[in-house]
């Protein structure tokens, strides 16, 4: 086994007895981001992207007039600022109250409290709009979430510099929209992942993972004595990973592959049940507590025993079953782009057995095709605010390199008819100006990528040992930008008398967050991706043909729906009450001689239209009929119409 072999300095990668003192001059800004916040809040970080000339409307949006008033009708942009000085350290739950207050003596925001997460630490919001006829709560609203998967916490810091840029230009917001941001979406996990040296994300509910009647006995364990927690690579028979080309990085394993391993973090059986770190610290993730693909404990998830049983996660579903969220952008990840629903692999209904009237049901959530033109316009603000090249949207589990069951993403998309995003300033790529995109895992059936699960013995395909473009993508990363500190080759240890493993792999906070020295330039951008994407949100119009009388008080009525806005007037399931539905009204005395008095218009395209509807109608002179149309994003909208 080469486990133990070390490459050297030439190559990029060093060796465990200089690791720590290296990560901790690299990481300066992780390592105090405890020290006491300074009173009040930073300079405000004013939006780079402002001036930016804004694009020219995408092609979907052809024939739909102008602009949403956001983009079209915005002053024009005032000379570029220049980019807010780089934080010294990365801001703690703890001190949202200090935050917020700044922004809520200005008078343009409102506290919205969430609640209180398992660890006692409180969730709350702050919910903005430019001025308008109407009230934030009636507004459609772009939902912004800190961090919700508990380890990026340049998620947080994303959400935070949003805000500011958004509030430091008020005049800029669009009227018909609010804004409700929540930096630390999971703050335990947070927390946890602020002071530790990494995390999974779980909340601070003890919880008794593996069954055995005790709770939070078998954690991670510093085993070489380096004073960090990396990872323990174990070789079992039926492992699902293996050896990559590369053999510091690991593949899913395929048929004939030996030795086949799996990857637990570093620790050792403390409960004796032949289990590595089953049962360590906290509890549940909120970020994949959602019931859209929910696993639950049993299946090693973690999770509680029934969706949304985390703080958090209620939360946040009770937040967005009381608002009409329309966009929702979920500031995670380390994949360097936006990823689309898709937390599991798509699979069809099965059968259990011949015979049997019982069927496995179908698992994942699929983009409806409608909806692609959607995605496609969030990227195209999200390259032009960013200055990053333009890439189609993976699915979630692409971009992640992993399966994320029970994602939040997904149930805000296919239960809630959201357009949900989640949005990764940080990946690979980002820090050198390119994109970060695992390229081969858009096509993959796996969560590695296609080329990392072909058997070369039948195709002759060389990639077929190659681990996963995200995971190739970091390790070029490591080795060109950080001269190789951040990953610890692979060293042996014994376990027992008979089971040994090796200790190694990615350092904490290498890839998940950048250093905060990077945090400035990493998300600038992002205050104008989000104003822009706004601006998109749908606008409805009635639109009525001169109402024709022929007989005494019989008329005939023509009318459609029009949207005005880049978005569609939905996502997700057009039908069962998410998609447009438009009503006629008439006073007592009237009567709808031809027509139905309720029409299903599903979701329509940005700059589109419906049909046109038409009904005969017995209405009285002097009296009016009433056509209102309303979504799930948008107010109602009314038009009265007389003959």
């Amino acid at each position: 086994m080469s486990g133990g072999r070390r490459r050297s300095a030439t190559h990029g990668w060093i060796g465990a007895p200089v690791l720590s003192l290296l990560l901790a001059a690299l990481w300066t800004g992780l390592a105090t981001a405890q020290t006491p916040a300074p009173e009040g809040r930073d300079t405000p970080q004013q939006g780079d992207g402002d001036a930016e000339q804004e694009p020219p409307p995408p092609e979907t949006d052809a024939g739909a007039g102008d602009e949403p008033s956001a983009t079209s009708e915005d002053p024009p942009p005032a000379e570029a600022e220049p980019a807010p000085p780089a934080p010294k350290r990365y801001r703690d739950p703890g001190e949202l109250d200090a935050l917020f207050s700044g922004w809520l003596g200005s008078g343009l925001a409102e506290r919205v409290d969430l609640g209180r997460s398992a660890g006692d630490r409180p969730i709350a919001g702050l919910v903005f709009g430019g001025s308008g006829e109407r009230s934030l709560a009636e507004r459609p609203t772009v939902l912004l979430l800190g961090g919700l998967d508990g380890v990026s916490t340049l998620g947080s810091e994303a959400v935070l510099r949003v805000v500011d840029e958004l509030l430091a230009a008020p005049e800029r917001l669009p009227s018909n929209v609010a804004f409700l941001a929540v930096p630390w979406a999971n703050p335990d996990g947070l927390a946890r992942s602020l002071a530790s040296d990494g995390t999974d994300g779980r909340n601070d509910e003890p919880r008794d993972q593996d069954g055995d009647g005790a709770i939070d006995e078998d954690g991670p364990d510093d085993l070489d004595g380096d004073g960090l927690i990396t990872s323990l690579l174990l070789e079992e028979p039926g492992g699902p990973l293996a050896r990559a080309e590369d053999d510091r990085l690991l593949r899913p394993a395929r048929p004939g592959d030996a030795p086949r391993y799996a990857l637990v973090r570093e620790g050792r059986d403390d409960d004796g049940d032949g289990r590595f770190n089953e049962d360590g610290p906290g509890g549940v993730v909120p970020d994949l507590d959602f019931p859209v693909d929910w696993r639950g404990p049993w299946a090693g998830a973690p999770t509680g025993p029934w969706p949304l049983a985390s703080p958090a996660a209620k939360s946040i579903a009770e937040l967005v079953l009381g608002r009409r969220v329309a966009i929702a952008l979920l500031f995670q990840g380390s994949h360097g782009g936006l990823a689309s629903p898709g937390g599991v692999a798509l699979t069809e209904a099965t059968s259990l057995g011949e015979g049997s009237a019982v069927t496995r049901p179908a698992r994942g959530t699929p983009l409806f095709p409608a909806d692609r033109v959607a995605y496609e316009l969030a990227e195209r603000r999200f390259a032009a605010a960013l200055a990053r090249a333009e890439e189609p949207v993976p699915r979630l589990m692409d971009a992640r390199g992993e399966e994320r069951p029970g994602a939040a993403l997904d149930w805000l998309y296919l239960a809630r008819g959201v357009l949900a995003l989640e949005v990764a300033a940080w990946g690979p790529e980002v820090e050198t100006a390119a994109r970060a995109r695992p390229r081969d895992a858009r096509f993959a059936t796996g969560a590695a990528g296609a080329a990392a699960t072909l058997d070369p013995s039948q195709t002759g395909d060389p990639d077929a040992r190659l681990a996963s473009e995200i995971e190739r993508a970091w390790a070029a990363w490591v080795d060109n930008t950080r001269g190789g500190i951040g990953f610890q080759d692979w060293q042996p240890i014994q376990l027992g008398p008979s089971r040994a493993g090796w200790v190694g792999g990615w350092l904490p906070h290498t890839r998940v967050n950048p250093p905060a020295d990077l945090v400035s330039s990493v998300t600038q951008g992002l205050g104008d991706f989000v104003r822009r994407l706004s601006g998109d949100v749908p606008r409805l119009e009635i639109e009525v043909e001169p109402v024709e009388r022929n007989d005494g008080d019989v008329c005939v009525l023509r009318a459609r729906v029009r949207n005005r806005g880049g978005l569609a007037s939905g996502v997700g399931v057009a039908n069962g009450g998410l998609g447009a539905v438009l009503t006629l009204d008439v006073p007592d005395g009237a009567e709808v001689l031809v027509g139905d008095r309720e029409h299903d218009l599903g979701h329509l395209a940005g700059g589109g239209a419906s049909a046109e509807l038409s009904w005969v109608l017995l209405l009285p002179e002097n009296a009016a009929a009433t056509l209102r149309v309303e979504t799930p994003w948008l107010p109602p909208v009314v038009r009265e119409v007389r003959p």
